[in-house]
């Protein structure tokens, strides 16, 4: 009982230890998925929010550079997708007037978006920051008016470790 009881409190003890490391999250503003690559101390680290999500990673304390690319594995599927509908279309004596209008309005889509992702990742979103115990890190990734990537590191101080 006794091996039990200690092998449960270093569980735990070792839970708490791991839980409590500084950590950077990572917001992705934009309407495509990215990947974003976080380098602390000698590691590098990857993540890959979806549109509207973030993503953490635990760091070590001390200086950080982030660095957002589109992820490439979307472009593979946008490609796949366009050749698929582009086939469709080439066989429209299939296609009735409404599933016709739906291929011709997906093809739009896709395109408009390929565009977003290939003006995105064609930009330079790089930022940095210092991760402390006392307080909390974010990237944040957004696309700007070029849309191109755009990415903003924030460091923000905890109230109760404030002076």
């Amino acid at each position: 009982m006794p091996r039990l009881m200690l092998a449960l409190l270093v569980g735990v003890a070792l839970v708490l230890t791991l839980g409590c490391a500084p950590a950077v999250t990572v917001n992705n503003k934009t309407t495509f998925p990215i990947r974003v690559m976080i380098r602390n101390r000698g590691n590098i680290q990857w993540v890959s929010p979806s549109p509207s999500e973030s993503s953490f990673v635990e760091v070590g304390e001390g200086l950080y550079f982030a660095t957002a690319i589109p992820d490439a594995e979307w472009t593979t599927y946008a490609t796949a997708k366009r050749r698929y509908l582009n086939e469709q279309l080439a066989n429209s004596q299939n296609l009735s007037g409404e599933k016709l209008l739906q291929v011709i309005q997906q093809l739009k889509e896709i395109a408009a978006q390929m565009q977003k992702f290939a003006d995105a990742a064609d930009s330079n979103a790089r930022c940095s920051g210092r991760v402390t115990e006392d307080a909390t890190d974010t990237v944040t990734v957004t696309s700007g008016a070029d849309g191109k990537l755009k990415i903003g590191c924030a460091h923000i101080v905890s109230k109760k470790s404030a002076p």
